[in-house]
């Protein structure tokens, strides 16, 4: 058990669940409403809040995943905002992104739930595991710089 907590947290595993989840949780239905026999199933990616959540969702994954992203694209960090994110070199500023994630679900979880007749479905399940694995990721995360052998 100590050796996967250990893992956690010098490595992004809970961080790539969290943001797989987040997506997961936008697209996927989020509510389910059984009214007199009809069904209706909403997805988040319909309303706005939806959609500024997968925008904070590429947010996030800027920040938690740069040099893998630099690497790769590095024509990415070349613009102006870029070069910011670039220059944040801390796991701890992927918490505000999540921390909007957060408001925005608690937000839509109250805007979508005042009806009755409604049930969360798998994606509401999923935006919300999402977020906390972002938040452990944020807090418990710290750098393997120390036990570079180079």
């Amino acid at each position: 058990m100590k050796n996967i907590i250990e893992k956690c947290k010098t490595t992004r595993i809970l961080a790539a669940i969290g943001i797989i989840a987040l997506f997961l949780g936008t697209i996927l239905p989020y509510l389910k409403y059984n009214i007199y026999g009809y069904k209706y199933t909403i997805t988040l990616y319909g309303y706005w809040a939806g959609k500024v959540v997968i925008l904070l969702a590429v947010a996030n994954l800027l920040f938690i995943f740069k040099d893998i992203i630099e690497k790769y694209v590095p024509f990415l960090f070349d613009t102006g905002m870029g070069r910011k994110i670039q220059e944040l070199d801390n796991a701890k500023y992927s918490l505000v992104p999540t921390v909007l994630i957060a408001i925005f679900a608690i937000y839509e979880t109250v805007q979508l739930g005042t009806q009755q007749f409604k049930y969360y479905n798998i994606g509401f399940y999923s935006l919300w595991i999402g977020v906390i694995a972002l938040v452990a990721y944020a807090i418990v995360h710290k750098k393997d710089e120390y036990n570079y052998k180079g």
